[in-house]
Parts: structure tokens; sequence; C-alpha cells
């Protein structure tokens, strides 16, 4: 599947099959996010990768009782750096390539936004100096979700300055 083809197709998945993720090809997902570009290749973000399912349902009430977040093979926990200044933005463009790996690998994916980051932090051992950013599903798909409607370029699109439209 080619760059172009993964971006218009990829869709946010919340039902899962129950099916393990090889290794392998767990392994290429994560090597999509490792080459992920970072504000001066700081690469200051970590992610916690949790399989174990006991892991994951206790995760369930922290994450606002969003089941899919049990359901998923693998959830992701991204931890960035507070103190480096372009962390949160770099973790959000490894994501980001962790998601159109995984959909070119016949995977879904979700990001999960609604979480307590404290609460999510202290059950999985994240320093202090540390803050849980982001929580992004993971598995093979149990539905096919339609493409959601997007604006049209025209509201979006601003030539050489603001308000300027072609």
């Amino acid at each position: 599947m080619d760059v172009a083809t993964a971006i218009r197709t990829r869709r946010s998945v919340r039902r899962y099959k129950r099916k393990d993720i090889p290794d392998s090809i767990l392994k290429e997902v994560l090597e999509a996010a490792r080459l992920a570009p970072s504000a001066a290749n700081r690469q200051a973000w970590e992610l916690i990768v949790i399989k174990d399912p006991g892991t994951k349902t206790e995760l369930v009430p922290l994450c606002r009782n969003q089941k899919f977040v049990e359901e998923c093979s693998v959830l992701l926990v991204a931890v960035e750096d507070p103190a480096q200044k372009w962390s949160r933005v770099d973790t959000t463009i490894m994501l980001d390539h962790i998601t159109l790996e995984a959909h070119q690998r016949g995977l879904g994916t979700c990001w999960v936004g609604a979480f307590d980051k404290d609460k999510v932090g202290e059950l999985l051992g994240v320093p202090p100096e540390r803050s849980v950013m982001a929580c992004m599903t993971l598995g093979y798909p149990d539905e096919d979700p339609e493409a959601r409607p997007r604006k049209p370029a025209e509201e979006l699109f601003h030539y050489e300055r603001y308000g300027a439209r072609q």
C-alpha cells in the first residue's frame, strides 16, 4: 500500500478481533515509530507496549471506561518528556507513523485521548519527570468504519496569509 492510499483509507478502529499480533509484525510497527523524525533528533518520547490482558483491564476505568482499550491486542502508551520543548509534537509524529504502518499491515489503531494521565502513569510506573501523552489501541479490526466527512479545502487552507483563499 502506498502512503497516499494509507492516508485515505485509515480509520479509527474501536472493535478488535481476539487475535495476537505476531512479534515480527509488532517489531515492524515499532520500528516505524523509532524512525519518526524529531526536533534536533532528540527522540524525546518513550513507548510502553502492553500485551498483558490484566493490565489492559486495569486501564479501562482509567480511560473513561472505553472497553476497546481492553479488547485490542496491544495497547501503546506514549510517554513524553515535558522538559523538552518539542516533545509533544515529536510524540504525535511518532504515533502517526504507527497508525500508517499498522494500517499498511492490516492492523487497526485508535488514538485514546480520554484518560487520567496521572493514574495511568502511576499504574505503569512512569517517573514523575515524564508524562503520559496519549494511548493508542492496536489490533486486528473487527469492523470496517466508513470514512467520516471532512471539511472542504476552501475552509482549511490559506495562502500567504490568513484569510487569503484561492
